[in-house]
């Protein structure tokens, strides 16, 4: 009941941002004209930045699981990564890490719980690096600044201690690993910034802005992560945008038309990255079908 009732919401608002996009275009049929005239090449760059941050995620789970003293395949972190990826943007909610999570329990015997655990971590991160590029592009004091960033870190290290005492899992073991934990945090940061420049292309493409207005209009964009229960995030990512433009004050009309360059730009992105995935597993297929012919021949 609970998934349906959140399927039915995703679904409607999805619907609901493809009505007020439509709406506000018709309204200001300027923004076609001024999609029209991106240059390709900057569309080109951004799906390059996108493969960047990628590989990103490779290392990313590379790191996450070697926190565990799992060492897994190169093609396997690839693939898992694409399939992550595509699931993001076909189903409601978050579908990615519980395919991870699910194929490193019956790969590695890594249980639920402790990807749980890791995964919080990593979030952790992603959050702590994000509200930092929000206070950036913020007016508050620096020392304003500062006790927020302290309640955010107290605030994750407090659910994640919370978390482990919850699933009865050794916090000091957990928590030890200091090597593990700072190349988790370094591929995060590395996503968080690439994704920014992506930001900051888009944003540059059709008007002025800036470095503070963009770096603290990526944050915001970053932590609608944790409330994207649509494919993609559509709509969740916009709305917090919209609601935030007193702290970025980047126009809306501005957000609407990098938010539209920036879906289709990742759009293209995913359907490069499902042929690549599609053919992998085409050559794949006829390499064995070439060496059953090649057994069957030597008999």
């Amino acid at each position: 009941m609970k998934k349906k009732i959140q399927i039915f919401f995703s679904i409607l608002i999805v619907l609901i941002t493809i009505y007020i996009f439509t709406k506000y275009i018709v309204q200001h049929h300027q923004i076609i004209s001024r999609l029209l005239k991106v240059n390709p090449l900057e569309i080109i760059l951004i799906i390059l930045l996108y493969g960047l941050i990628f590989i990103s995620l490779y290392y990313l789970l590379k790191f996450m699981v070697e926190y565990f003293d799992i060492k897994i395949d190169k093609k396997d972190n690839l693939l898992l990564n694409a399939y992550s990826l595509l699931a993001n943007f076909s189903f409601f909610g978050q579908a990615g890490p519980g395919i991870r999570a699910i194929y490193l329990r019956n790969k590695f015997k890594l249980t639920i719980k402790k990807f749980i655990f890791i995964t919080l971590v990593y979030y952790s991160f992603y959050s702590i690096i994000a509200i930092c590029f929000i206070l950036f592009g913020s007016n508050l004091k620096l020392i304003w600044s500062i006790l927020i960033i302290l309640a955010v870190i107290g605030g994750n290290f407090v659910i994640i201690r919370w978390y482990l005492k919850r699933r009865q899992l050794d916090s000091q073991k957990h928590l030890l690993s200091i090597k593990s934990l700072v190349y988790i945090f370094l591929a995060a940061l590395v996503q968080l910034a690439i994704q920014t420049i992506i930001y900051a292309i888009e944003l540059e493409s059709i008007g002025k802005f800036a470095i503070h207005q963009i770096v603290a209009y990526s944050g915001f964009a970053d932590l609608a992560l944790f409330a994207s229960i649509t494919p993609g995030g559509i709509g969740i990512r916009e709305a917090f945008l919209v609601f935030s433009e007193k702290i970025h004050h980047i126009p809306t009309a501005s957000i609407v038309l990098a938010s539209l360059i920036d879906r289709s730009a990742y759009f293209i992105y995913l359907i490069i990255l499902l042929i690549i995935v599609l053919l992998f597993h085409g050559f794949k297929r006829i390499k064995k079908l070439n060496l059953v012919n090649k057994n069957e021949l030597e008999k």
